[in-house]
C-alpha cells in the first residue's frame, strides 16, 4: 500500500540555510518577529552581553542594554521584552513600537521574572516569574498588555513538583502555550490550552525549546547526551496518538535554541544557533543561523488578512528558490495561522 501522506512527512527538511554570525563573539537565544523579518538575540554572556535587534540579513536595528537574562520576544507592532540581570534579581524591559528608550516593565519588586512571550495578537505576555521567596520555583504568569493585569496559569506540574519551568511559547493559533519542564534526568516538552486549562506532554524526556508549527507539529531540540543535540521536528497528538519525529539536524551539528515564525507568503522561517569552528585559544561560541523549512503539505500553515495595525511584514523580501529577492505585496498580514488539521500526516502513526 502506498503511503503519500507518510511521505510528505519525510520530505520536510531545511533549505536555503545560511550564517548569520561570525567571528569571536558568543551568540544565543533567537527570537524571531511575529513575521520573521527581524531577529532578537543575546550577545555574549556574562556582564558584557546586551541584546541585538537584526533584521533576516544581519543588519542591526537595535542595541539594547543586558546583562542578558532568558530570552527576549518581539510583538506584532515591534516592541521588544526581554530579559535583563539587575543585581541579585531578573527583571523584564520593554521598548515599546515608536519609543526612544525602553521602560522597565517587570520587577524592582525583589522578584525573578524571565522569559517574556508576546502573544501572537501582542494582547498578552507570557513569563515566568518566582513569588519573592529565596530559591522558590518559578511559574508560569500571563500579563494583560492593556489592562495590566496578571494571571497565574501554571504553579507547578501535577506530579512533578520540583520541575522548573522554562521557555514558554504562544501556539501561532492563539489559544495554547507551550513550554520545557526541567527534571532529573532532562527536561520534556508540554502544551497548556489556556481555555480549558488542560496540561499535555507534547514529547518524551530529553527535549526543549519547542516552537509550534502547527496543531500536532512542533519544531524543538533534542538532548542526545551532555554534549551534541538535534534539530527534530515532533509529530503529535491530536494528529498521532504516539509521538514520532523526524530529523532536521542530526547530532553532529549542535543545532540549539530554535525559533520560528510564519510569514504572510506561508514561508515558516527558522532561527536556530550552532557551535562555532574552535580555533587554538579561543573559546567555544555559537553563531545564528537562519533557514527556511521547506515541503510542508499546501494548507498546512495560512494567515488571516487584516486590516489593523502595521505589521513589521508589511515591506518584507521574499527569495525565490533560486535566491533572487522579490518585493512582496504592501497588504498588511496577521501572522495568525489559520485553523488547521493536520490530516494528511496521520498514516505516519501506522508506518514503519
Amino acid at each position: 500500500m502506498t503511503r503519500p501522506h507518510l511521505g510528505t512527512f519525510r520530505d520536510l527538511h531545511l533549505r536555503k540555510q545560511r550564517r548569520l554570525t561570525a567571528g569571536q563573539l558568543h551568540h544565543r537565544a533567537p527570537t524571531l518577529s511575529p513575521s520573521g523579518r527581524l531577529i532578537l538575540h543575546a550577545l555574549s554572556s556574562g556582564p558584557e552581553s546586551q541584546w541585538l535587534c537584526t533584521d533576516r540579513k544581519g543588519r542591526i536595528a537595535r542595541v539594547l542594554q543586558g546583562p542578558v537574562e532568558g530570552h527576549g520576544t518581539i510583538a506584532k507592532d515591534g516592541s521588544i521584552a526581554y530579559g535583563r540581570q539587575v543585581g541579585a534579581t531578573c527583571e523584564i524591559w520593554l521598548l515599546s513600537a515608536g519609543d526612544a528608550e525602553p521602560r522597565r516593565l517587570l520587577g524592582g519588586d525583589g522578584r525573578l521574572y524571565r522569559d517574556p512571550a508576546f502573544s501572537h495578537d501582542g494582547r498578552f505576555l507570557a513569563y515566568l516569574a518566582d513569588d519573592g521567596e529565596s530559591a522558590g520555583p518559578l511559574r508560569l504568569w500571563r500579563y494583560d498588555v492593556s489592562r495590566g493585569s496578571h494571571e497565574l496559569l501554571i504553579g507547578s506540574i501535577p506530579n512533578l513538583p520540583g520541575a522548573r519551568l522554562g521557555h514558554p511559547v504562544w501556539a501561532p493559533w492563539g489559544d495554547s502555550l507551550f513550554f520545557s519542564a526541567q527534571q532529573d534526568g532532562g527536561s520534556t516538552i508540554y502544551e497548556l490550552h489556556l481555555p480549558s486549562g488542560q496540561l499535555s506532554a507534547r514529547s518524551p524526556l530529553g527535549y526543549s525549546s519547542p516552537a509550534p508549527i502547527a496543531k500536532g507539529l512542533l519544531l524543538a531540540c533534542q538532548h542526545i547526551d551532555e554534549q551534541s543535540q538535534a534539530l527534530v521536528l515532533l509529530l503529535h497528538a491530536p494528529v498521532v496518538e504516539r509521538t514520532r519525529q523526524l530529523v532536521l539536524l542530526d547530532g553532529k551539528y549542535g543545532a540549539a535554541e530554535p525559533t520560528l515564525a510564519i510569514d504572510k507568503k506561508h514561508q515558516v522561517w527558522v532561527a536556530y544557533t550552532q557551535p562555532g569552528t574552535i580555533r587554538s585559544g579561543e573559546p567555544q561560541r555559537s553563531d545564528l543561523y537562519l533557514a527556511l523549512l521547506g515541503k510542508l503539505p499546501k494548507g498546512t500553515v495560512g494567515t488571516k488578512r487584516d486590516s489593523g495595525a502595521h505589521s513589521d511584514d508589511e515591506s518584507d523580501e521574499k527569495p525565490d528558490d533560486n535566491g533572487r529577492a522579490g518585493r512582496a505585496r504592501s497588504t498588511v498580514a496577521d501572522d495568525r495561522p489559520l485553523p488547521i488539521g493536520l490530516d494528511r500526516f496521520a498514516e505516519l502513526e501506522h508506518g514503519a
